[in-house]
């Protein structure tokens, strides 16, 4: 049973994973921070600092792909049991990588980062990409109070930056046989298709963001209505997951890329 190759799922990577046994993540949203420290001198009061925080809570949410297999695939294809598991997980990954940036938060959707109110937002205008990738990452850094962990960017957006040369037909960002780590002004790049070209995200999703699980990937096997009769099985991959931005002001999209 042969399959094409679908590009591994990356933006799951980049989140710290929590275990949650509940329903909804209830959390505290960072709404201020305000730095007071300072230096003082003996017996001088202690500046005093600013947090604001809102309750908050997000559902946890069902995810789930289901693919039936005849009787004469599992017997006649050697590992085709492994190799759909495999597949199944894959194809869960990728989906949860398109609902934590671009989940609406209505139901049965997640809420992912670009409907996430109070996230920043910086339009490239007449600037570079690296330009206005450095501009969005100051935001995080200034207004954020964050640092970004990671740059995410459509693989044809990054191609752009990737492709940039000086006026001599130099490659800006390294010569095309140095692969090397995706990396923009020190910071990670995530190429995902999972977000739409022309729209880039600058986050601090290493400090400000997590990945609830209530159930992690599970894969099951089962005869499902008239299998029996007709040969096959059904095998069911799901999982039960939030996603939390815990700062929203840590993020920034770069618009116009």
């Amino acid at each position: 049973m042969a399959f094409s190759a679908v590009q591994p799922p990356r933006i799951i990577d980049i989140i710290p994973a929590y275990p949650t046994g509940q329903a909804a993540v209830v959390y505290l949203e960072e709404t201020t921070f305000t730095n007071a420290a300072a230096e003082r001198a003996e017996a001088a009061v202690y500046a005093e600092a600013a947090l604001a925080y809102t309750e908050r809570n997000v559902p946890v949410r069902s995810i789930g792909v289901s693919l039936p297999v005849t009787d004469e695939q599992r017997e006649d294809v050697a590992g085709v049991e492994a190799l759909i598991d495999g597949r199944l997980r894959t194809m869960l990954q990728l989906r949860l990588d398109g609902q934590i940036l671009n989940g609406t938060g209505t139901a049965p959707n997640l809420l992912g980062t670009l409907n996430v109110s109070g996230i920043q937002t910086q339009a490239r205008g007449t600037d570079t990409h690296p330009d206005a990738i450095l501009k969005a990452m100051t935001k995080v850094r200034t207004t954020g109070a964050a640092e970004p962990s990671a740059v995410i960017l459509n693989p044809a957006d990054w191609q752009t930056v990737r492709l940039a040369k000086t006026a001599d037909g130099a490659y800006l960002f390294g010569p095309p046989y140095d692969a090397g780590i995706p990396r923009i002004w020190g910071v990670p790049v995530v190429a995902s298709s999972a977000l739409t070209q022309g729209t880039g995200i600058v986050g601090d999703y290493a400090a400000h963001a997590g990945l609830f699980l209530r159930n992690g990937i599970e894969v099951q096997v089962a005869l499902s209505s008239d299998d029996f009769v007709k040969g096959k099985v059904t095998f069911r991959a799901g999982m039960r997951v939030a996603v939390v931005h815990f700062r929203p002001a840590a993020f920034c999209t770069v618009t116009g890329l």
